[in-house]
């Protein structure tokens, strides 16, 4: 019975970090990104679009594949962390690195 409550618990832990968190860490992510990658402003913000959704897939992946729900949180979360960090400074330095 224990057995099948961590279970159920580690499968809700990956599912919201999934989903939400996961989100929240591609929108960080591809933020920074559009900051990034060179060309205009209107081109590199298309770009860094089409690539989250590669991101956030292979995100999930990585949720689910991982070997414990605490580690695919941690990831996540740094992730999301890097990702808003990177936009924070750029907009701090006054716009597009």
């Amino acid at each position: 019975m224990r057995a099948r409550r961590g279970n159920r618990l580690s499968a809700w832990g990956r599912i919201v970090t999934a989903i939400p968190l996961g989100y929240a860490a591609t929108s960080l992510m591809v933020m920074a990104l559009a900051r990034l990658l060179p060309g205009d402003r209107a081109q590199a913000t298309v770009l860094a679009t089409l690539l989250s959704f590669a991101l956030y897939a292979a995100l999930i992946v990585y949720v689910f594949a991982a070997s414990s729900a605490r580690k695919a949180f941690c990831v996540t979360l740094a992730l999301g962390a890097l990702g808003g960090g990177i936009a924070w400074l750029s907009i701090a330095m006054g716009g597009r690195v």
